[in-house]
């Protein structure tokens, strides 16, 4: 049997940076987790409203339906387009997002910044490993299929299934550096 598989592991800005705004105005609370960076800084009641946290999770929700689209092949152009947001509709949550954006990009571009920080876990699982590991369990080669992980530095309590082919990974050692997990998920779908 030829089999091929692909599991692409890739921390980039765009989910990092809603994650970023987010922790900053204090949205990671209910299903996301609190455990975040920045701080809550001071805002103006306009920002603080209900309003603005359902605008920030409906962009949430609508840029990883867009993303998860693109993973399985649809053309979907993503909404995040910094530093402009020129995609943005709603002119509270743009303004919020061309002010972060400044400090966010700052930090995603620093010599030990966010995007090094990534680029390291992307590297750190034993997928090889895994695979093998479920191979000899089962007794049969994987099944063909391919995986994008986008991993975001804080915000998730726990992996995200978008679609068969895309999944939004905290970096926890619990999801990412762990073989059962992976074993598990292998069993459920290849």
């Amino acid at each position: 049997m030829n089999n091929s598989w692909t599991i692409c592991i890739s921390g980039e800005y765009d989910l990092n940076f809603l994650m970023f705004v987010a922790s900053a105005h204090g949205f990671l609370t209910d299903e996301f987790d609190e455990a975040a960076w920045p701080n809550s800084k001071s805002l103006n009641v306009e920002q603080r409203n209900g309003k603005f946290k359902e605008q920030w999770k409906e962009l949430w929700n609508q840029s990883i339906y867009k993303k998860g689209e693109q993973k399985r092949g649809n053309h979907q152009n993503l909404i995040i387009d910094p530093p402009d947001f020129s995609m943005i509709r709603e002119e509270d949550l743009k303004a919020v997002l061309i002010d972060m954006w400044p400090s966010f990009i700052k930090w995603w571009n620093m010599p030990a910044g966010g995007q090094i920080a990534m680029h390291y876990w992307e590297a750190k699982p034993d997928l090889l490993a895994f695979v093998q590991e479920f191979e000899s369990q089962v007794g049969r080669e994987i099944k063909s299929f391919r995986l994008d992980v986008d991993l975001v530095y804080t915000g998730l309590r726990e992996p995200i299934e978008v679609n068969e082919q895309f999944i939004i990974m905290p970096i926890k050692s619990e999801y990412l550096m762990k073989r059962d997990w992976w074993i598990k998920r292998f069993k459920e779908y290849y």
